[in-house]
Order: structure tokens, then C-alpha cells, then sequence
């Protein structure tokens, strides 16, 4: 699909170099901008939800990305959030490089092959290393987004 991942990743919903310091922190403070942003109604169920997966094993995909995601009922459409961290954090990543992109999905129970596809293109993207370097280098929201929706 076409602009599989800006069609739900909003400008609003990208954090640039947010205050944050530990990952549950950075995991509520990104449920809550998807929360305001699709006005989800049970933003606790979507972070308990987000919690649940983070608890299976890490979501980091090594080069200092992480894709945390859920599969939930506090959402009818697939939506995204992401921030870029600097300085990186640490979040148990297997290759142990603290994390500085992160992107957070959540999609409802019944799109499961959807969800698959965003998170393997994601993943996808996120292995070149000049994306990276252009997300990594964004001043803005709009640079952020821009850098995506010419890969799209």
C-alpha cells in the first residue's frame, strides 16, 4: 500500500529529542500522543496492551531502532507514533547500542496481516543506514516525516 506508514504516522504524533529517561516513561508519553491524536478512548488498555508485548521479548531491531507494538481493542484503525531520542537510550536492545528511533504501532485484533507488513517494512527501512541518518539529522516534525514519505 502506498504511504503504508505516513498515512499513520500524523506530524503530531513525532517526538524530536523529547525529556524523557526511562522506557516505561517513553512508551506512556508516546501512548498518550497517539491517544490525543486519534482520540483513542482507553489509552490505559493500549499501554497495558504495549507493556504486554514489550514483556515477550525486546522489540529492538539493533542499530538503534526499536519498534515497539500491539495488537489491541483500544484502536479500530492501525495508527503510529515515533520519537527520535537524543542522547540514545538504553533499552535492552540484543546488540546492546542504546536506542534513538523509535516507532510505536498499534493496530487492532483483526488486521494482524497488515501489522506484519508496516512492521517488516518498517524494519526494512530502518537497516539503511542513510534513512536512519536522515531521520537521526531531522529538526523538525515535518523533516521526520518528509524523510519517510520519500522512501514510501
Amino acid at each position: 500500500a502506498m504511504g503504508a506508514i505516513t498515512d499513520r504516522l500524523h506530524k503530531d504524533s513525532v517526538m524530536i529529542d523529547p525529556r524523557i529517561l526511562s522506557r516505561n516513561e517513553l512508551l506512556a508519553r508516546m501512548t498518550d500522543l497517539l491517544a490525543s491524536q486519534y482520540l483513542i478512548e482507553q489509552p490505559e488498555q493500549l499501554l497495558r496492551d504495549i507493556m504486554k508485548r514489550e514483556e515477550l521479548g525486546t522489540t529492538c531491531l539493533g542499530f538503534g531502532c526499536a519498534v515497539p507494538h500491539a495488537r489491541t481493542d483500544a484502536v479500530d484503525r492501525t495508527v503510529m507514533a515515533a520519537a527520535r531520542l537524543n542522547p540514545p537510550m538504553d533499552l535492552g536492545a540484543e546488540d546492546g547500542e542504546p536506542v534513538s528511533l523509535v516507532f510505536l504501532m498499534a493496530g487492532p485484533m483483526r488486521s494482524g496481516s497488515l501489522h506484519l507488513k508496516i512492521l517488516s517494512k518498517l524494519a526494512r527501512l530502518l537497516h539503511e543506514s542513510s534513512f536512519r541518518k536522515e531521520l537521526l539529522e531531522a529538526e523538525t516534525q515535518k523533516d521526520f516525516l518528509d524523510a519517510i514519505a520519500r522512501r514510501e
